[in-house]
């Protein structure tokens, strides 16, 4: 058996001991088409488009010029951005033939309230480009985050092997419809720390299964404290992952009664080294500013009531509209039609999912999802949404790359629910279909919403 729990298979990369490992043709294929992917988005997008990508861009320049930390309503955009604004025409978008600038009175960098690894990694890029156009920066910088996006597709790769040991079509039918998601393909494009989130968070759920499996080793104790601080680093919002993990420690506490040691010691692990990683950051901004975490806080649907958000106002449709594709600071809007049927394929998948699991449990030979594999990615998916819910309503804001970091589960049920159900002769031609329909509109999004409209 490999590491993913699966005999060897002929051509596959596992060798003799010794002997040189062969390169994985196909998760070479998934992240060469992952870099091509970042670099055609990075190129097509114009100058400053991706959300707050100024302060993002600025909140760089002041760790390599000022050699300091941007510190939340008392860091301001450098002049070079504001000017590169005006230069670019960045309200060209709306219509506008200018964009008026007073570089006299800069605006504030708003990502300071961001935790500092994603800036510190894209630092070295910035200082190589030093003396370049600051639209050479920018665009250098939104390059290199193809790096994390390939990282991204490569642990998607390795997650769908894990859980779909025996289905090659999954394996590489979940990380190319990941490749494929028009709006994650914008984000990680921008200079912005989202994509590095969205990779640790399914780094992280990849060591959680493994942990689930019953791997309660402390190296494995280590890598989920690892990443859990560096995570943590990179986006609060990261925050959720530990009720993740809480819950599954939870369950594994009842049902591995003979184990309860090794795992509340591995978790122990895992928690303390998380907080040593991170908790100086969250310190430093309790010294200064007199809160752990620094937020914005505005009003967009007028409401404080859970219900009447979900069911009297647009925040359900704008949240998946701007998780498909609603571009450039979502000012371009996907027509309501794609948004409507991209519900109603993701409501069908949903009930696909109980149907074989169903199916399964009658039928030899059906099982593709285990049960409680479908269990936690159903509930990873649900705390996004809550949590999505709960920001709106306090702080403002809620847009659908906030769901990014469950990319993975969210593809891993949708197409589990797609083509569970069916006979397992059926499954590997009903995802090639699927992932040829998500091509078409990964190509229509780019080539026709987007291009069309920003060139």
């Amino acid at each position: 058996m490999n590491d993913d729990g699966e005999p060897p298979r002929t051509g596959s990369s596992v060798t003799a001991p010794g002997r040189i490992r062969r390169v994985d043709g196909a998760l070479l294929g998934l992240v060469t088409l992952a870099a091509i992917v970042i670099v055609l988005w990075a190129v097509a997008t114009p100058p400053w488009r991706a959300p707050d990508e100024p302060s993002h861009f600025s909140y760089i320049e002041q760790l390599v010029r000022d050699r300091t930390l941007p510190l939340w309503k008392k860091s301001l955009l450098f002049t070079d951005v504001e000017v590169s604004i005006g230069r670019t025409n960045f309200a060209g978008i709306t219509g506008a033939t200018s964009t008026p600038i007073n570089v006299a009175a800069p605006s504030p960098d708003t990502s300071a309230q961001h935790p500092p690894l994603y800036y510190l990694l894209m630092s070295p890029v910035y200082a190589l480009f030093h003396g370049a156009s600051t639209e050479t920066q920018l665009y250098a910088i939104r390059i290199a985050g193809a790096i994390i996006f390939a990282a991204l597709i490569a642990v998607c790769y390795r997650f769908a092997r894990l859980i779909f040991p025996r289905q090659r079509y999954l394996q590489l039918g979940v990380p190319l419809l990941v490749i494929l998601h028009p709006q994650l393909g914008f984000i990680s494009a921008g200079v912005m720390n989202d994509s590095l989130e969205t990779l640790l968070f399914t780094l992280f759920l990849y060591q959680l299964v493994r942990f689930a499996r019953g791997d309660f080793s402390r190296k494995r104790g280590i890598y989920l404290g690892i990443i859990a601080g560096l995570g943590m680093l990179t986006k609060s919002s990261f925050v959720l992952a530990f009720p993740c993990a809480a819950a599954v420690a939870g369950v594994l506490l009842f049902t591995r009664k003979t184990e309860r040691k090794q795992l509340l010691k591995s978790a122990g692990l895992a928690l303390g080294i998380a907080i040593v990683i991170c908790s100086w950051w969250y310190i430093r901004n309790y010294v200064e500013l007199g809160t752990f975490q620094p937020t914005m806080v505005g009003e967009r649907y007028h409401t404080t009531s859970w219900w009447y958000l979900w069911k009297s106002t647009t925040f359900r449709f704008d949240l998946i509209a701007s998780f498909i594709g609603n571009f450039s600071w979502l000012t371009i809007q996907l027509p309501a039609e794609v948004v409507h049927f991209f519900n109603r394929t993701i409501e069908t998948s949903l009930i696909g999912v109980v149907a074989a699991l169903i199916i399964a449990r009658f039928r030899s030979g059906w099982s593709l999802i285990k049960p409680w594999l479908a269990g936690l990615f159903a509930g990873v998916l649900a705390l996004f949404f809550l949590a999505g819910t709960y920001y709106e309503l306090t702080v403002a804001g809620t847009q659908g790359r906030y769901l990014f970091p469950a990319i993975f589960p969210f593809w891993t049920l949708v197409l589990s629910g797609l083509v569970g159900w069916m006979p397992p002769r059926l499954r590997p031609r009903a995802t090639a279909l699927i992932v040829l329909a998500a091509g078409l509109f990964f190509s229509w999004a780019l080539f026709h919403e987007f291009l069309g409209r920003v060139t």
